[in-house]
């Protein structure tokens, strides 16, 4: 069977690692609670923070519908979006759904969430974006290279 190698190579789709780092906050937190100290805040917070997250995503969508192009990591790139919200994080959708994260932790209290958005960036950052910035670079060469100096990987 033939691959399709043009693409990042990425193992699986980038939210399941968003929804693992959440499903394991829940049974860490059902083992041993930790809360936000700041609960009523957190409440509020977690509201702005999920609008947020869902906005951000939204913005980079838009861009992947405008063009055409395929936001899943199992396709090809056919172009490097620079702008709109991709002039302010390479990684915007990813970004996004750390917003999402975090704004549930807050919306329900659970500091293990939280605690685990740490090893989802470092997951991220090596299993997927430094992935496609590999096939990116590959693909796009110079003008590739010339964005990274521009905008930053998250934000």
């Amino acid at each position: 069977m033939k691959e399709h190698t043009d693409n990042a190579g990425i193992i699986t789709h980038p939210p399941v690692f968003y929804f693992l780092a959440i499903i394991l906050g829940l049974v860490f937190d059902k083992i041993y609670p930790l809360s936000f100290i700041f609960r009523e805040a957190s409440l509020v917070l977690g509201i702005i923070t999920i609008t947020l997250g869902v906005l951000v995503i939204a913005l980079g969508g838009k861009i992947f519908l405008k063009h055409r192009q395929n936001p899943s990591v199992h396709a090809s790139s056919s172009q490097i979006f620079q702008s709109g919200i991709f002039g302010y994080s390479r990684n915007p959708i990813y970004l996004g759904m750390l917003l999402l994260v975090l704004g549930v932790a807050l919306q329900f209290n659970i500091l293990w969430i939280a605690i685990f958005m740490v090893p989802l960036i470092l997951v991220m950052n090596r299993l997927v974006i430094e992935k496609e910035e590999i096939y990116l670079a590959r693909k796009f060469g110079e003008k590739y290279f010339e964005y990274k100096k521009c905008v930053r990987r998250w934000i």
